[in-house]
């Protein structure tokens, strides 16, 4: 195992003073930097515990782990287009707008020499201010690191940076606790666990419920069933996970034994149940992969037999997946301390459990791989493959650099009838 060790975060560089200082340490498999460079990859993943949306890049010989501050970052997807992410309250939309590449890797001009604001004052870009000290008092480690940290915004990003996801729309949902989000024919589907439903977005709304399990009698923000986990087939909802099949406000957090699911959502129907607390249930090759996150399971559901099987056991609480070719990338979480009633029977089969990203070859079932978190990054929600690059950047909403990097089409003419 190969170790990295990202600089610490101040806690002011991301605007959340309250926050421990946070250590984003890991060990890697010494083969990965050149098998993700081979198949010309990167990964993203999410981790709400430490409020990061993570890309894990390489130069195909050491790994970088970046990090970008969000609130509450969970259900994640990605496509040839483009990132989405589901936060504490918004769905937001990055565009990969690789054309951006050769003005990313310059410096950024301050506000005050930019022609397109020549005259807007905004303190600090229009960035959290940092506290200001008394006349004449020397500045705080805090307030130093703070100035550093909006110095960096203005600097060109690494030079190996081989494509860019840039903020570029937001749907504000409420915290309607999203979970999986995945495009489809109507658009993008988003798991609503607060509602017990599946939900589409339309601007006018905060959402639109589409789809409750039958045994969900009513559309209420209760967080009844805690249905988490969803997987499109054909651009359509397929199968989806839940904790339970209780219809009471927040029953699965105390109710007796486990009663997870996974369901089929055309048939309405349970195909597997007795799950502990499963996630991430993902169509992939003809089959349904979804992770038996309290045994720390890896498992497959295939529709044309009814077979169940379990594909891989390993130390840490499994949940979020995605693939590329015959390679599953599956992330784990230590077993944590909640407000569930029963605790992972996972705490019991191992005495440390651990949190990171596995590698799978789905051909002979072989592990081919691991990052290991060392730090304090606990929890991984989900993980998406970024194809087409090893090194990508992403563009915040926050990042001064929207302020001038514009993306657009040809000039449209206008339409006949327009004229009249």
């Amino acid at each position: 195992m190969t170790s990295i060790n990202p600089a610490l975060e101040s806690p002011l560089a991301t605007g959340a003073a309250a926050e421990p200082e946070a250590d984003f340490g890991c060990e890697y498999s010494a083969n990965l930097p050149a098998l993700l460079k081979h198949l010309n990859i990167s990964l993203a993943f999410t981790s709400y515990q430490a409020q990061r949306l993570m890309l894990v890049r390489t130069d195909g010989v050491t790994l970088d782990v970046n990090f970008k501050h969000f609130p509450r970052p969970m259900g994640l997807t990605a496509d040839s287009n483009g990132l989405t992410l589901g936060i504490f309250t918004q769905v937001l939309q990055f565009q990969r707008e690789d054309g951006l590449l050769p003005q990313i890797k310059q410096p950024l001009k301050r506000i005050e020499d930019d022609v397109t604001a020549p005259r807007l004052l905004l303190q600090n870009n229009g960035q959290v201010a940092a506290p200001q000290p008394a006349a004449g008092a020397a500045k705080s480690s805090e307030e130093e690191a703070f100035e550093a940290y909006q110095t960096s915004l203005y600097e060109p990003v690494d030079s190996r940076v081989d494509a860019c996801f840039i903020a570029r729309s937001s749907h504000y949902t409420g915290m309607i606790n999203i979970h999986d989000v995945e495009w489809g024919n109507d658009g993008l589907w988003v798991v609503n666990s607060s509602f017990s439903c599946l939900s589409s977005l339309d601007p006018r709304y905060s959402f639109v419920p589409r789809w409750k399990p039958p045994f969900i009698s009513a559309l209420v923000a209760e967080d009844r069933c805690h249905l988490n986990g969803m997987t499109l087939k054909d651009g359509q909802p397929a199968y989806v996970t839940t904790f339970s099949t209780a219809d009471e406000r927040g029953k699965w957090r105390d109710g007796e034994g486990f009663n997870g699911t996974l369901m089929d959502v055309q048939r309405n129907e349970i195909l597997v149940a007795g799950l502990a607390m499963p996630h991430s249930p993902r169509w992939y090759r003809g089959k349904v992969y979804y992770c038996h996150s309290g045994l720390g399971q890896l498992c497959c559901y295939d529709p044309a037999s009814g077979e169940n099987r379990v594909l891989a056991e390993v130390p840490g609480f499994t949940r979020g997946m995605d693939f590329h070719g015959p390679i599953l990338v599956m992330g784990l979480s230590r077993v944590r301390q909640t407000d569930v009633s029963r605790p992972a029977p996972l705490a019991q089969k191992y005495d440390e459990t651990l949190s990171g990203l596995w590698f799978f070859n789905l051909d002979d079932l072989s592990e081919i791989g691991q990052i290991r978190f060392t730090g304090n990054v606990e929890q991984i929600y989900d993980v998406a493959v970024l194809t087409g690059c090893c090194f990508p950047e992403i563009i915040e909403p926050s990042h001064p650099r929207m302020r001038n990097h514009f993306c657009h089409p040809p000039m449209q003419p206008l339409r006949p009838e327009a004229c009249i």
